[in-house]
């Protein structure tokens, strides 16, 4: 660690975020190149319907507020707009995903993805959004340039991992060997060589520190491991102990989430093709225990704030 690193750490408090991806279940599709699903269940898509309502009673049963990131064309279906604005209204953040969850947006830099999904929150929920995160943990060099002047406090799209980006890039090339594409794309590797707390990072080089008028908040990565409700759903109980003391002394915490972590197969009824994403294999309830169980202790001695609330 540099030493502008250690002034930094020094000079601030222990927090602990909690953050959860709403990416449809399309998305998951796309990444194992599943055929598409059926309208109904994107009329009711189980992300929206069901693990939104389920990541407020874990906030609750923790006494703690989150952030829930929206994709904004989910933002279509009452259903998905009702679950959205009973979070928001629990005193949830509601920040902004993207509008279609493109996963080579580091690349194309479409502005209008960030404006649609920021207009269809405002238009839903009455609230527009100071939070982005770019899909697949990727912002290029000029996806960063484009969030101040559309409102943006803060960026949270970066994953400290190079153990990540290693299997990720693994898993894409056997896909492409088997003739099963993935939606998802590698980007540049020095995006995983990131600071591991919060930083102002540079506009166009964003795994630098630098002058940009926007934070950066880290997702957790102890160990190398990125601190998903994927890994520890499939860790189980004894990886979650191992994370929990790697993480006793760390100045700042960001534990993520996807929708998919708070549903199952069976007990959501959803297609079994679905099974690709292994943390659906296992029971939601099992999972919100398990997420439960280490936020409790991490938590210990913490600020919990949401992320717009997080200042350098």
């Amino acid at each position: 660690m540099s030493r502008s690193d250690t002034v930094l750490v020094s000079l601030m408090k222990r927090r602990f975020a909690l953050s959860i991806d709403l990416d449809p279940l399309s998305c998951y599709r796309n990444i194992y190149a599943l055929p598409q699903g059926l309208q109904t269940e994107r009329e009711n898509d189980p992300v929206y319907t069901k693990a939104i309502p389920r990541f407020c009673e874990l906030c609750d049963s923790l006494g703690i507020k989150g952030t829930l990131f929206i994709v904004g064309e989910s933002l279509d279906q009452p259903n998905s707009v009702q679950s959205a604005s009973q979070a928001a209204e629990a005193g949830h953040e509601l920040a902004n995903h993207t509008h279609n969850h493109h996963y080579d947006l580091s690349k194309t830099a479409k502005e209008e993805q960030i404006t649609l999904c920021s207009d269809a929150i405002e238009k839903a929920c009455g609230i527009r959004p100071v939070g982005f995160r770019a899909p697949g943990y990727l912002l290029g060099s000029s996806l960063l340039p484009l969030l101040p002047a559309e409102g943006f406090r803060y960026d949270s799209s970066v994953l400290p991992s190079p153990a990540y980006q290693g299997l990720k890039a693994s898993v894409l090339t056997l896909m492409r060997l088997l003739g099963r594409p993935s939606a998802s794309i590698l980007g540049d590797p020095r995006e995983a060589l990131v600071p591991s707390v919060p930083y102002r990072p540079h506009p166009h080089r964003p795994w630098r520190r630098g002058m940009s008028s926007l934070v950066e908040l880290p997702i957790s990565a102890p160990l190398g491991l990125p601190l998903t409700g994927g890994l520890l759903a499939l860790g189980g109980r004894p990886l979650s102990k191992v994370l929990a003391a790697r993480l006793a002394s760390a100045e700042w915490v960001q534990l993520e989430l996807h929708g998919v972590d708070l549903l199952d197969l069976v007990s959501d009824g959803l297609d079994p093709a679905l099974g690709a994403e292994r943390s659906l294999r296992i029971d939601w309830r099992k999972k919100m225990g398990l997420y439960r169980a280490f936020i409790e202790k991490v938590i210990e001695g913490r600020e919990v704030p949401r992320l717009c609330d997080v200042k350098l």
